[in-house]
């Protein structure tokens, strides 16, 4: 091969290295291959510069056109909407034209090409090649050949030097730590599944409840650890499949990032943000480790902050991409924990914030994301407690008290409604429910209490009219009892149980 086109062809690739408006993407095993991606100012394009020799136009040909698919999967892989690929060939001398027409090949409409072929004694070509990137363009007119070679050594162990720096950054970063806390979580999350199953199922709302699973009344009721155990508690088989994998393959990654006890502190604060979100935000029951897998993917974007090239040279484009399509599918689809999704992921990234990566100490980081995170979890917590309306929770409330009083569980019905009632709520049903299960309990003076108000906040509850009705009976307080049953009668004068029992108090 020519000794001049190797220089030419070696200054290039070393500037094309320590340029700050380039970033490799791809070298093959002999760096005759590579792959650049150009940012400049007003123009962004990918660059493919090979060293190689063809003997026939129809192998070049061949060659552009798989370059061409190459750059389609490289556009794929980045969500780019087009992109342009400059190939650049140096070679000794031009392949022989067989009759073929020197035309791009086309394989994506959404990739555009364009192609530079430089053979020896092609200056202008070269200079045009140098400028377009303010590189310096070499000038090796009055060095003997000797000497170009030994420049040409040189260069080869300097871009080496710089390609081998940029392969120990990546196994430095993603090789740190193994993973040892994400089996144990999956372990975890298996076995607890499994007892939930033993219990009476993972989807029955009263062993979740029993158990651990987040709950708004249960937490404002002081149950605080209800903040952790939602994380190892999944709602049917294919909850914890999803959750499985997402933790075998994610959290195995982060924790070779940031090591055990650092991932260990990312993924307790992740979950705890996640249900903490979910606390502010929704009303309905949850549980899983969603929230501290969406962590996982806050820490990931840390590391976009930290070393944005090394980012998306690796994994940034696709894990972009799938934090985009996970919280899209949670705003469309009905019954999917939002609000813990992206508490996790926020909670990841601050939590990532404060730990950093291993051997990079930056306090200037650290604190700042310290007191931000302590801020923004108080001023949730503070909400949540005493700011945020628990209306909003009474329906669910209403729907599990219903299920303990159908499982004759009339203690607990009875407590998971005395937060709405402490707080002297104007839902006429949750104090309906509540006398009924205090009834249930022979507590018949406070069931009586609790359904006028039932009816004093519902004017035209006949329900509840002829149950304060039965309750009278209970108190031996026949006349206020038949003056409740005739309101019953007067707002439903259809009803059989209303009308038998108003005969049997005038008989």
């Amino acid at each position: 091969m020519s000794i001049k086109q190797d220089y030419y062809f070696w200054s290039f690739i070393q500037q094309l290295l320590l340029s700050p408006a380039t970033e490799l993407i791809y070298t093959n095993a002999n760096a005759s291959e590579l792959w650049f991606e150009v940012k400049k100012p007003k123009e962004k394009y990918t660059m493919r510069v090979i060293r190689k020799h063809f003997n026939w136009m129809i192998d070049l040909q061949k060659d552009r056109k798989l370059a061409i698919q190459r750059a389609e999967q490289i556009r794929r892989q980045r969500f780019q909407r087009r992109l342009h690929l400059n190939n650049v060939y140096i070679m000794d001398f031009k392949p022989i034209n067989n009759g073929m027409l020197m035309e791009e090949a086309t394989v994506s409409s959404k990739v555009s090409g364009e192609t530079t072929i430089i053979s020896e004694n092609d200056s202008i070509k070269y200079e045009q090649l140098f400028t377009r990137l303010d590189f310096r363009y070499p000038d090796i007119e009055n060095l003997s050949d000797e000497e170009i070679f030994e420049q040409i050594e040189r260069l080869k162990r300097q871009s080496a030097t710089i390609i081998q720096g940029q392969k120990k950054e990546e196994e430095a970063i993603f090789q740190y730590g193994k993973p040892f806390f994400t089996y144990i979580f999956l372990a975890v999350q298996i076995a607890m599944f499994l007892f939930l199953e033993w219990k009476g199922g993972s989807e029955d709302t009263l062993t979740l409840l029993e158990y651990g699973a987040k709950y708004n009344p249960l937490i404002l009721a002081g149950e605080w650890w209800r903040f952790f155990t939602p994380i190892v508690l999944h709602i049917g088989f294919l909850h914890l499949l999803m959750n499985s994998f997402a933790l075998y393959y994610l959290g195995s990654l982060v924790e070779q990032i940031y090591g055990n006890m650092r991932f260990l502190f990312i993924y307790i604060v992740a979950g705890f943000a996640g249900t903490l979100g979910s606390f502010v935000w929704t009303s309905s029951l949850s549980a899983g480790a969603s929230g501290a897998i969406f962590g996982c993917f806050g820490a990931l974007l840390f590391l976009a902050r930290t070393h944005p090239k090394l980012f998306f040279r690796t994994i940034g484009y696709n894990i972009i991409a799938i934090i985009v399509i996970n919280l899209v599918f949670g705003f469309v689809v009905p019954g999917i924990d939002n609000a813990g999704h992206v508490g996790g992921l926020v909670g990841g990234f601050l939590a990532a914030s404060i730990v950093s990566l291993p051997k990079q100490r930056r306090l200037y980081m650290q604190i700042p994301a310290l007191i931000s995170t302590v801020l923004l979890v108080g001023g949730l917590l503070y909400y949540g407690f005493f700011e945020r309306s628990i209306d909003q929770d009474e329906p669910y409330a209403l729907s599990v008290a219903g299920s303990y009083i159908q499982e004759k569980q009339y203690e607990k019905a009875r407590s998971l409604l005395e937060i709405f009632i402490d707080k002297e709520t104007q839902n006429s049903r949750v104090y309906y429910a509540a006398a009924y299960a205090e009834a249930q309990l022979n507590e018949y003076e406070h069931a009586e209490e609790l359904m006028k108000k039932a009816v004093q906040y519902e004017p035209k509850f006949h329900e509840g009219f002829y149950y304060l009705s039965l309750l009278n009976v209970q108190l031996n307080d026949v006349e206020e009892a038949k003056e409740n049953v005739e309101k019953a009668r007067e707002l439903d004068p259809n009803n059989q149980d209303y009308e038998k029992l108003w005969q049997e108090l005038h008989d």
